[in-house]
């Protein structure tokens, strides 16, 4: 693979140690490597160097990783990059704030080489999220093969839902959601796309994709999503 056509990742972690162990995880993919050790010059470097991957701890020494994220959501250069969450698997209110704020995926550590790749390969050879999402919680009617399961949202935005559920889903047959936008009175059904999938404890989480939403049911998720965003910047 010549260097021109390698895959250019952003490495964004205060640990030294944690760089440099995930360079020598990636130097196996003949990836153009870049480290930052600060949120503010990560942000720099993905202006500066265009990576089509970035990756990221919680703790970026001066500013969060939600704050990361919003940020780089925010700039039309660095808006359509790839972004994955870099964390503990004890913490998992830091994905869920990660994911509120743009970013597209989660691993967690300790990394494993297979699914590291596959994370790689899938973000950086498809169209990353645009969208921020919000945090909310919605109850939400799942149908799949004729039976409904009760779940509930954990961010929504226009294109996707992160929702979580009480049992595994079975893996054959379509996903239809079935819920309320609290302050809107009519209901949206909408046939979703699992995207990935999380398994801590007894709950799953699915990350799902509204590829077959009207133009109208999303206009009406995004007015609601702007709302609460509003609310959440006074």
């Amino acid at each position: 693979m010549s260097k021109s056509s390698a895959v250019r990742i952003l490495l964004v972690d205060h640990s030294r140690g944690s760089l440099l162990f995930q360079e020598s995880i990636l130097r196996r993919r003949e990836a153009h490597i870049v480290t930052a050790l600060t949120g503010t010059l990560g942000i720099e470097i993905a202006r500066q160097d265009k990576p089509q991957l970035i990756m990221f701890a919680f703790d970026l020494f001066d500013m969060t990783a939600p704050e990361f994220c919003r940020e780089l959501r925010a700039d039309a250069t660095t808006r359509a990059m790839s972004l994955l969450l870099v964390c503990e698997r004890e913490s998992p209110e830091h994905a869920e704030l990660c994911l509120s704020a743009g970013c597209n995926d989660v691993i967690y550590r300790p990394l494993q080489r297979h699914e590291l790749d596959s994370k790689i390969a899938r973000l950086t050879t498809i169209p990353s999220r645009r969208e921020l999402r919000t945090l909310t919680r919605i109850e939400v009617s799942v149908e799949k093969n004729g039976r409904f399961i009760i779940g509930r949202s954990i961010n929504i935005s226009a294109s996707g839902m992160f929702l979580e559920v009480d049992r595994v889903l079975p893996g054959e047959g379509k996903l239809r959601l079935h819920f309320y936008l609290p302050g809107d009175p009519k209901p949206l059904q909408l046939e979703c796309e699992v995207l990935r999938a999380e398994f801590t404890g007894g709950t799953a989480k699915y990350g799902v994709s509204f590829g077959a939403a009207n133009e109208e049911e999303r206009e009406r998720i995004e007015r609601f999503v702007r709302r609460l965003r509003s609310r959440e910047l006074l």
